[in-house]
């Protein structure tokens, strides 16, 4: 049994999987133009760095970070702390469309990245991941600090004139 989970891990070696989630400038603007209409508002690639180091940092300790839909939403039900990281390349988009408004209800800080890959990579698997919670934590307590101040800056982008056919 331990030689297929070798082959396996052998096999995503040569297709090129990565390692973990690439924040170049070309890739993430290619990444937010294929984002959803509704994954406002996008952490800038800048935070998207911070947010990734930050899942990674969690990550190491089970209780520390919530992973998929049942598990986040669950946690905001039960008033645990934390930043809300939701993916901007969700299909169909009502798998997971409440979950703003949800954030915004109850307070939590919240933000999108392009990519379900990148927070799956992050996490630490391969597997894609839809929503994360970030619990605070001693050992992160600083970069926790900073994400969570720099989500509460970002804006949610209106811009009618392009997402609304008008008639003249």
């Amino acid at each position: 049994m331990g030689g297929s989970k070798r082959k396996m891990e052998e096999s995503f070696a040569e297709e090129g999987v990565a390692e973990g989630p690439t924040t170049d400038k070309e890739e993430y603007e290619a990444l937010v133009t294929l984002s959803n209409a509704i994954a406002q508002p996008m952490a800038n690639r800048k935070l998207a760095k911070k947010v990734y180091k930050l899942i990674k940092k969690a990550s190491k300790n089970k209780n520390q970070l919530r992973q998929g839909l049942t598990d986040v939403q669950k946690a905001i039900r039960k008033k645990e702390t934390g930043l809300v990281v939701l993916a901007g390349n969700v299909t169909p988009i009502d798998v997971y469309s409440h979950f703003p408004a949800m954030c915004e209800d109850k307070d939590y800080p919240y933000c999108f990245t392009p990519s379900r890959e990148h927070l799956g990579l992050a996490a630490g698997h391969k597997r894609p991941s839809v929503v994360m919670m970030i619990r605070p934590s001693e050992d992160y307590q600083e970069l926790y600090d900073e994400v969570k101040e720099s989500m509460g800056t970002l804006v949610i982008e209106t811009d009618f004139k392009s997402k609304c056919a008008v008639d003249e």
